[in-house]
């Protein structure tokens, strides 16, 4: 074979070069063209995207949620995160809220992990431990202020299931739940710790109880034992006294609401205690009265000692408190104490003590005997509201510590000491609300109350289930319910679930002459009532004028009537109510005002000539009256009814019927031509 010579290779190796050049340019050119191609199909793809991103803002835009601007949503997630009451959230380590928020979709997520607040709702819901929900809420809370609640299930375990794996299991969560929350404890402002067993919650009691006071900005403290009558054993809660630990010169705490159930009442340290605005006490009734080892028995010498360290107390409410009495009032006879102080089991001596300004007092499930001596140690002159439950006392007694009351004339009584005083009266109280369980109650309750101011009044019972009879209890009389029945300042009454009876109902409206608003609802003797408003005053006969029925007797400036579920009474009595209390007019003629002058009417129908009195001068000793809150005397108001008010009553505005089947529709709208506003349900 010839070898190729140099000029030959020479020549091939340039053909070559000149077809890799045209290959190479070739090649770029294409490259240049893929380049375009992929920036082309990246814009197209961008371009897709912002046309389905557009696409789908427009079709969201028909829902009107997302008409809302963000601030609205904002607040409309705020008031949901902060609602627990739904059961999605039992048995989880977190609030489900702010989560199920955040995966609606882009724009409420964004909105959701911008708002701090929405995370600051902490909610634990289960004995076991989970730390990483706990901390992502605590981190993505940012710096806002922190609402924690725990609340572990109720404490009632099956048979399979081990009590005390359960007690160590809570303890220990509560324990990693506190040492999370220090770090951030500047930052909570309410703490709610709900719990089955003691020793959990005595890990809390340590931390508010530390001397750095780490929760010092807590405004809302809620201690709650969720088991019934649950045991102390190995915590030191029943001897642990708080209250006395610091000196009263120690800064205050901002605490304004506290709620304790089913613990003991000297737990709170003082400085937390100090500042609180509304207190609520919660022991739920025991299945036996007896106290048990270990078990807590509230006693009324605690009660005093917290309710002294709450000079700023607004509100108080107190269900199931029915302590244990271990004092007797200090009463003053020749100087020193009275012999009753010397009793077995060394009751401690108290004085009476105020809380200046409480203006609410709540009270369910109270026991009649524990009433009057309460009230006689706790002196409320700003007192306005009193809502009262009174229970029916357990028939049994299973311990001399559990006789109730401080009653020198009651044998039965465990400490005899003499009262404070026989009456009391209370002379800020405008409204009153009374629901008992026996129907003797009402006179047990409230015979030792002079209430001067009362403007509400509402009686209710509510122990149907515990009567043998299916019949309604009677109505006392109302000089059998209060010391003075006179009631010149009412103006609303309510009475519900009771038989008026015949000769009490026309009475017991004889000592309200201004009641403007009359609700009855579920009772019986209706008809006797509303007979009683529809009685007039007399006839008038005089020259030339037919005579005709004037005025009324009782209550001249009713204008509100409700009645809800009554069924013994008719229509007829009803609208003689409304025709009796409303001036007749004819419909093209004006009424003849010589007619309606009070005096001229007065004097036909007594058939001699009416003067009206000179007025009396009020004399000295009547202003400097006596105003303690022991005061005997009752209001210096007169219950008479002038004639002018008597004869002018005022027209009922307003009549609302519901669930009364013997009134139809048609009837009762009919009293609308009476100028009477009706709502028939």
């Amino acid at each position: 074979m010839t070898r190729p010579t140099s000029e030959m290779v020479d020549k091939e190796i340039k053909a070559l070069t000149a077809r890799l050049s045209v290959l190479q340019r070739r090649e770029d050119d294409f490259a240049r063209v893929v380049e375009d191609m992929v920036r082309l199909q990246n814009s197209i793809r961008a371009e897709r995207e912002a046309s389905s991103s557009q696409l789908t803002e427009l079709e969201s835009q028909k829902q009107p949620v997302n008409w809302l601007p963000s601030e609205l949503l904002t607040e409309i997630f705020l008031i949901r995160a902060e609602d627990e009451s739904a059961d999605l959230a039992v048995g989880l380590p977190y609030n489900p809220a702010p989560v199920l928020i955040s995966h609606v979709c882009r724009k409420w997520r964004e909105l959701a992990l911008a708002t701090w607040r929405l995370w600051s709702f902490i909610s634990y819901r289960t004995p076991r431990w989970k730390a990483r929900p706990l901390f992502v809420f605590l981190e993505r809370s940012g710096n806002s202020p922190i609402i924690f609640n725990f609340i572990a299930s109720p404490a009632s375990p099956s048979s399979n299931q081990d009590i005390p794996a359960l007690e160590e299991e809570e303890r220990t969560t509560s324990e990693r739940i506190i040492d999370a929350l220090k770090p951030q404890s500047h930052r909570v402002r309410s703490f709610t710790f709900e719990c089955g067993f003691a020793k959990s919650m005595e890990e809390v009691l340590k931390a508010i109880s530390q001397p750095y006071r780490q929760f010092y900005k807590l405004e809302s403290l809620d201690l709650a034992l969720s088991t019934l009558d649950p045991t102390f054993e190995g915590t030191h809660l029943l001897t642990y006294d708080a209250l006395s630990v610091g000196s009263p010169g120690d800064e205050a705490g901002v605490l304004k609401h506290l709620r304790l159930q089913q613990m003991p009442l000297i737990v709170v340290p003082s400085y937390l205690v100090r500042t609180i605005r509304t207190l609520e006490l919660s022991y739920p009734p025991k299945k036996s009265q007896s106290t048990r080892r270990h078990h807590f028995a509230l006693k009324m010498s605690h009660l005093i000692q917290l309710l002294r360290h709450a000079p700023q107390l607004h509100e108080l409410s107190m269900i199931g408190v029915t302590p244990v009495w271990d004092v007797v009032a200090k009463v003053s006879m020749d100087g020193q104490l009275s012999q009753s102080t010397i009793e077995p089991r060394h009751p401690k001596v108290v004085s009476s003590f105020e809380l200046p300004q409480l203006t609410r007092l709540e009270w369910k499930c109270a026991y009649h005997r524990d009433i009057f001596p309460f009230m006689s140690l706790v002196v409320l002159p700003e007192l306005e509201r009193w809502d009262l439950l009174v229970a029916q006392c357990p028939a049994k007694r299973y311990d001399v510590t559990q006789f109730r009351g401080n009653h020198i004339h009651d044998q039965d009584s465990f400490i005899r000491a003499e009262p404070l005083s026989t009456v009391l009266t209370l002379h800020a109280l405008k409204e009153l609300n009374f629901s008992c369980q026996n129907e003797e109650s009402l006179g047990y309750s409230l015979r030792q109350f002079i209430f001067p101011s009362l403007t509400k009044l509402d009686i209710t019972f509510v122990g149907q289930h515990l009567r043998k009879e299916a019949a309604l209890p009677s109505l006392s009389r109302l000089e059998s319910i209060f010391r003075d029945p006179r009631l010149p300042l009412l103006t609303h009454l309510t009475i519900s679930n009771f038989d008026i009876m015949a000769v009490h109902g026309r009475t017991m409206l004889g000592y309200m002459p201004n009641l403007l608003s009359l609700t009855l609802g579920a009772c019986t003797g209706v008809d006797v009532v509303l007979d009683a408003l529809a009685e007039a005053y007399g006839i008038a006969k005089r020259p030339g004028v037919y005579p005709r029925s004037c005025g009324v007797r009782v209550c001249p400036r009713l204008e509100e009537l409700m009645l809800w579920n009554c069924i013994d009474f008719d229509f007829k009595m009803l609208w003689s109510t409304v025709y009796t209390r409303s001036v007749a007019l004819d419909d093209d003629s004006e009424p003849d005002h010589d007619i309606f002058e009070a005096e001229a009417i007065a004097s036909a129908v007594l058939g001699r000539t009416i003067r009206p009195l000179k007025k009396i001068r009020n004399t000295r000793s009547q202003q400097c009256g006596d105003t303690g809150p022991h005061a005997a005397s009752g209001s210096s108001k007169s219950t008479l009814i002038p004639i002018e008010e008597a004869l002018r009553p005022s027209r009922i505005t307003c009549v609302q019927i519901e669930d009364c089947p013997q009134i139809s529709e048609h009837e009762a709208l009919s009293l609308e031509r009476r100028g009477t506003v009706v709502m028939y349900r």
